[in-house]
């Protein structure tokens, strides 16, 4: 599937929001589309989402306009305003909130067996606003898409709350590899410090998404590895007929006789004078 916006533009109600900008992603792919922080990072990621109709341009997905079918496929993770969650609540009630949005189970088990999955359990009592920046979006980024009707996230300039640029931008790639289109609108400092080719908030030009290899080529390489450990054993296996069975065999059943005709005569005139002390000893 393909996300194509040409040159949206949104007007506020003093001033432009958004200038006329152009953007595409596709499945496997990420774009990291910087500019001045502002409102424009908010109306870009709503104006892709089908949740605030641009006054220029438009956005398609497939060739489809309908907003309808863009507000389901495509989810705003974070945006300041819309979709940030309440910092005060504990990250619990948070999970359990997504958790029903997705049409999952949101009982306190269900919550706490999704984080322990993710192996954030350690923050279930925490308030939100005290995850660290790359927990807090890969969080969030995990909920968004535990709908199965998403197929594009658009992470909303995640460096607003500090961190590293670079804990965010792994969670963007890392869901382009499992098949996700990505778009992270981010500031322009925090392009330069990833030394990625960023889009740009305002421009219709831009440079070509980031393609990222699918993650299932890493799944299909893990069966040949563990397998591989097995061929050295049958190596060794195919080694130890250099010592012929047949000289062994030969050797066990001769040592077995000389073990049986020795001890069979030994073993009577043994067992004898133990008989003769029980019986001095009554």
């Amino acid at each position: 599937m393909e996300l194509k916006a040409h040159a949206i533009s949104v007007q506020g109600p003093h001033a432009p929001m958004l200038h006329a900008t152009s953007i595409r992603v596709s499945d496997h792919q990420l774009v990291l589309l910087a500019g001045y922080p502002g409102p424009g990072h908010v109306a870009l990621a709503l104006g892709l989402s089908g949740r605030l109709k641009p006054n220029g341009g438009d956005v398609q997905l497939d060739g489809d306009t309908s907003g309808r079918l863009l507000r389901q496929r495509v989810a705003v993770v974070d945006t300041p305003g819309i979709t940030e969650p309440d910092d005060a609540l504990p990250v619990r009630t948070i999970v359990g909130e997504e958790l029903a949005i997705a049409g999952r189970k949101a009982g306190r088990k269900a919550v706490d067996a999704w984080l322990t999955e993710h192996d954030w359990a350690a923050f279930a009592e925490r308030r939100f606003e005290h995850l660290p920046v790359g927990v807090r979006t890969e969080m969030l980024a995990e909920l968004t898409v535990a709908r199965p009707e998403v197929k594009f996230v658009i992470l909303t300039m995640p460096d607003r709350l500090g961190g590293d640029p670079h804990d965010w931008y792994a969670v963007g790639r890392e869901l382009a590899s499992r098949g996700y289109g990505v778009v992270i609108t981010c500031a322009d400092a925090s392009a330069r410090l990833l030394g990625v080719e960023a889009a740009q908030l305002g421009s219709v030009n831009q440079p070509d998404p980031v393609q990222v290899e699918a993650v299932a080529a890493v799944e299909v390489a893990a069966p040949v590895e563990a397998v591989a450990p097995v061929e050295p054993v049958a190596a060794e296996v195919a080694t130890q007929p250099v010592v012929p069975v047949e000289d062994e065999v030969p050797e066990v059943e001769e040592a077995a006789e000389e073990e049986i005709d020795e001890p069979e005569v030994e073993a009577a005139d043994d067992e004898e004078p133990v008989v003769d002390e029980k019986k001095d000893e009554a």
